[in-house]
Parts: structure tokens; C-alpha cells; sequence
């Protein structure tokens, strides 16, 4: 987490469909990902439902297949209006997210997607998260988290 334009507080979008499409459309354009990312990406959110009940914050950490990466990250998103996102392990169980992490990775997915749920599963965190106003001051936040 080193890109501070990849952390979107507060985006004007109502539905997973237009979040995804404003990822996809800042990510390409700085050659994070490939094109065909957002068909790949939403028709994995599909398949594989992302969205994760922590509580009073929900979070989604939605990602594609390795083959859609150009370059690894991570891009965030606080929505003060949530998305819908099917819950993970419960597909017709549909969530009102509020915290969406996108994780842009090639290799060791299954490590880092482990470390960055140890991390934010805490409620303070995701509370801190929730309520930043500013992107440098998230980046920095999760940078020093993931780092720890």
C-alpha cells in the first residue's frame, strides 16, 4: 500500500458494479491491472462472493486471478453509503460493506490475504479505517498496520 491515489473515501457510487468500474478504470490507467480486469473481477465476485460479516463495519476483499496483474497493491475503499457484496461462505446472504479492499496480487495470495485479515479483523481498526477523512492519513495507517 504505497499509492495513496489507489484509497477512495467516501466515492460517489451506489452499487459493487460502479465501485468496481472506478477501480478498474484508476488501476488500468496507472498499469495495475489488465483490461478485462473488471469482467474478471465481477464475474469472480459472482462465483466467489467476498463480502465478510465483521460486525457493525463489514469489509470485502474482493480479487481476481493472478493472469489480470500487471503490477501487486492493493486499493481501498470507505464507503459512507455501503454496497451490497454476498457474504463469503454464504452466497445468498447479501452484505451492506463498508470497507472494500482490493487485492491486486501475483503470487503468495493466500499469505498475504491471512496477514491482512489478522490485521483488520479488530474492530478499532476497522473503526480508525471507517472513519478517515483524508487518503495520505489511511495510506500511512495501513502501510504502518501491514508493516507491524
Amino acid at each position: 500500500m504505497k499509492d495513496k491515489d489507489n484509497i477512495f473515501i467516501d466515492p460517489a457510487v451506489s452499487s459493487t458494479s460502479e465501485l468496481f468500474a472506478l477501480f478498474y478504470k484508476n488501476l488500468f490507467e496507472k498499469c495495475f491491472v489488465k483490461k478485462g480486469f473488471y469482467r474478471a473481477l465481477t464475474e469472480r465476485e459472482k462465483s466467489y462472493p467476498t463480502g465478510l460479516n465483521t460486525g457493525n463495519i463489514k469489509i470485502a476483499i474482493p480479487h481476481t486471478d493472478s493472469n489480470m496483474i500487471i503490477r501487486e497493491g492493493m486499493a481501498v475503499a470507505v464507503l459512507k453509503n455501503p454496497v451490497s457484496f454476498g457474504e463469503m461462505g454464504d452466497p445468498d446472504n447479501s452484505l451492506r460493506v463498508n470497507i472494500v479492499f482490493l487485492l491486486l496480487i501475483k503470487d503468495r495470495k493466500a499469505k498475504f490475504y491471512r496477514i491482512l485479515l489478522n490485521k483488520i479483523k479488530n474492530s478499532d481498526i476497522l473503526h480508525k479505517i471507517y472513519k478517515s477523512d483524508n487518503s495520505q492519513a489511511l495510506c500511512l495507517l495501513l502501510i504502518k498496520l501491514l508493516n507491524t
